[in-house]
């Protein structure tokens, strides 16, 4: 019976030390998104789309990277960025650019935008859609 309960101790012991300590990110297993991020577009008017843009690799790589975009003037009606955070947190926001390769000051920088139909507003002038030329994928 003795060997029993010594054993029994000890099996408890062991669990409680190699208990996981809480991750960084919700369940993300370290401290940074996941890799291989992408943004969806829909557009205003047909074609609609989707337009997809994917940087592979991880987010040091996306960082470096600028993807050019149709520069549609009808403007888009849906945006998302995409993985989530294993607890369906934004991971990725898409940093939106009205010149081509990504430069000057970015005009918006969103992880979602569901506008029902309704083009995402230009900050400048609201009346109208936001071009977008460039766009970047950075950590949320």
């Amino acid at each position: 019976m003795l060997p029993n309960v010594l054993l029994l101790i000890a099996l408890l012991a062991a669990a409680a030390t190699a208990s996981p300590a809480p991750a960084p990110n919700g369940q993300n297993p370290g401290p940074y998104p996941p890799n291989d991020p992408l943004v969806t577009f829909y557009w205003a008017s047909a074609p609609a789309g989707p337009t997809t843009i994917q940087v592979l690799g991880d987010y040091q790589t996306a960082l470096n990277e600028c993807r050019g975009v149709e520069a549609r003037t009808d403007g888009f009606v849906y945006l998302q960025t995409s993985p989530p955070y294993p607890d369906n947190r934004d991971a990725w926001k898409a940093r939106l650019y009205r010149d081509w390769g990504c430069t000057g000051a970015p005009v918006a920088e969103i992880s979602t935008y569901h506008g029902k139909g309704s083009p995402y507003p230009d900050p400048a002038d609201p009346s109208k859609p936001l071009v977008v030329k460039s766009v970047r994928l950075v950590p949320a």
